[in-house]
């Protein structure tokens, strides 16, 4: 079963990501609102995320090894080939980049998903974005691990690992890479995501009405506006992420109270199909054509780079994903895939 309103935020969350680096790759520094448009990209991925787990895997129990392979076989190939170009880059057109630096060592971490720290002190991996990928696979394997649980005792106890993992991070200054990475509080992103869907699953009222439609609608724009309203010096906080996560849900929930009325749009559910192939490849479409117009004009336009990246990163992203993403997952599944599956058929979400 396909969900219009999951395909569509999802576009939506990666084109708020496509946005934020067109916006943020010309400059010379970190400028915060732009960077929270990308942040609420992430935050809106990581709910979706967490819904989409509970939802594909019903309310009973799962095979976990069907389960990772399914993720492995969706996150793994392309992240690892965009890897691969950013670490070629590197070496050979390093200008292209702002800090990456070349490491056999980092390479090895950031294709394993284990984080570290850059020499500049970015707890980033060799493809930045790659961060978020980093807890979606940290989450995949908790997941997987209470497999033989139901539903609702799987929630409980992950949502309780997570806030257990988030109050350590606040009581003890890990200088570690690993330690001060999964005890981040962004890691309960998932749990609300998993929360909208048990409702989802009960048909609660939650879900269903023109009150509760009106509700989700006008909290989504609030907390949106909260998400924004700090001092454009504010750097990205917990009082960013909160608003924007609550923002995030109430979109979601808003999204599932019209499933029936959206229209069936073609252009939605591919951009929706593509949005992981866009979240990964379109640093690669904003350089080249940051590095193009400024052969040509001399000068950077912000306007008409931020549109021709835009442009090029969503054209790019429906090639990737149709020409490259598409045919090794279906040689993957014809090839490598466990014999027997019975997990249903899920979109990846972020990674």
């Amino acid at each position: 079963m396909r969900i219009r309103s999951i395909q569509y935020l999802r576009a939506v969350a990666a084109l708020l990501v496509v946005v934020a680096h067109a916006l943020l790759h010309p400059l010379n520094y970190m400028d915060p609102t732009y960077a929270r448009l990308g942040d609420y990209g992430v935050l809106l991925f990581f709910v979706i995320s967490g819904f989409i787990m509970v939802f594909t895997t019903g309310r009973g129990t799962f095979p976990p090894s069907d389960f990772l392979y399914r993720r492995l076989e969706r996150i793994v190939p392309l992240y690892w080939l965009v890897t691969i170009g950013v670490s070629i880059l590197a070496v050979y057109a390093p200008f292209l980049l702002k800090n990456t630096r070349f490491t056999w060592g980092q390479l090895v971490q950031s294709l394993l998903f284990i984080p570290f720290y850059r020499e500049n002190g970015d707890l980033v991996p060799l493809m930045k974005l790659g961060w978020s990928l980093n807890y979606e696979m940290f989450f995949y394997c908790l997941f997987a691990a209470m497999a033989l649980l139901r539903a609702t005792t799987r929630v409980l106890l992950l949502t309780g690992l997570f806030l257990l993992l988030t109050l350590i991070g606040a009581l003890i200054d890990f200088q570690a890479a690993i330690p001060r990475f999964y005890t981040a509080h962004v890691v309960l992103t998932f749990c609300v995501g998993m929360g909208i869907a048990l409702l989802y699953q009960r048909r609660s009222d939650l879900i269903r009405g023109p009150v509760m439609t009106a509700l989700w609608a006008i909290l989504g724009i609030v907390f949106t506006l909260l998400g924004f309203a700090q001092p454009h010096d504010v750097p990205i906080t917990i009082w960013v992420e909160i608003p924007l996560t609550l923002a995030s849900a109430s979109f979601l929930l808003l999204g599932l109270n019209i499933e029936r009325r959206l229209p069936n749009s073609r252009i939605g559910i591919a951009l929706g199909d593509a949005s992981y192939a866009m979240y990964l490849t379109h640093m690669y479409f904003v350089a080249a054509i940051i590095v193009v117009l400024h052969k040509l004009t001399g000068e950077l336009l912000p306007l008409l780079v931020t549109l021709a990246s835009i442009a090029l990163s969503v054209l790019g992203a429906l090639f990737v994903h149709r020409y490259i993403e598409r045919p090794i997952t279906r040689w993957l599944r014809r090839n490598l895939a466990p014999a027997k599956r019975s997990e249903p058929v899920a979109q990846p979400v972020s990674g």
